[in-house]
């Protein structure tokens, strides 16, 4: 099993910016067969970021590109790729109601975004034996059993509120240390040495609404 990296001392945002770069260029070579040169001020220019913040960013990356010639998209995809600890096909478990997991095979599917479902969970006993993008629904309460074989470290979970704490639980006592959290809640309690990031939907809304009120300076 692969380990996802760590590197101490660099910026989250760094870090935010560079899974950016990376989710682009993995599209993009998707789109393209060639592997055409990549720029910092082209990459600034397609993900709307100054390029000294994106010449910045990459310099984490170590001797990738040359000076005035730039960088060829896929070993920069490889780099970033292994700054990230990622890779291809990346396994991940997805928690929540059938038809939850069913949305998520249609938002994120594989080929679009590199991520790949390996274990499916739901926090209801009605949907176990279901069967969702060719895997079976289990129970969330067989997570510590499975999970350490399904070879993912993260899972995405958009169960109910009342079963997040529960389910974080689980996850850890089943190896998977980072989880991706898209139900809204406020107060989780969050296991030792879990790294939890969560998706605040709601909050968001309220803050594009106030942006909408805010005056726009000339």
């Amino acid at each position: 099993m692969r380990l996802m990296a760590t590197h101490r001392g660099v910026p989250e945002a760094t870090i935010y910016r560079l899974s950016l770069y990376h989710c682009y260029l993995w599209e993009y070579t998707r789109r393209s067969a060639i592997d055409e040169g990549m720029t910092s001020r082209t990459l600034s220019e397609l993900v709307g970021i100054r390029e000294a913040t994106v010449r910045r960013d990459l310099s984490y990356l170590g001797g990738v590109g040359r000076a005035g010639v730039g960088y060829r998209t896929h070993e920069l995809l490889d780099a970033l790729q292994e700054f990230l600890g990622v890779w291809d096909d990346y396994p991940m478990l997805r928690i929540g109601s059938v038809q939850m997991l069913q949305a998520l095979e249609v938002v994120f599917p594989v080929d679009a975004f590199g991520v790949r479902a390996v274990g499916y969970f739901s926090e209801s006993a009605d949907d176990v034996g279901a069967i969702v993008g060719d895997i079976e629904v289990r129970h969330v309460t067989e997570i510590p059993e499975l999970g350490p074989s399904t070879g993912a470290e993260v899972a995405l979970v958009a169960c109910a509120p009342s079963w997040i704490d529960q389910v974080l639980e689980l996850l850890n006592e089943g190896g998977i240390s980072g989880a991706l959290l898209l139900t809204p809640k406020i107060g989780v309690e969050v296991p030792p040495r879990m790294h939890l990031r969560q998706m605040r939907i709601p909050c968001d809304i309220k803050t594009v609404a106030c942006a909408l009120k805010v005056p726009v300076l000339a």
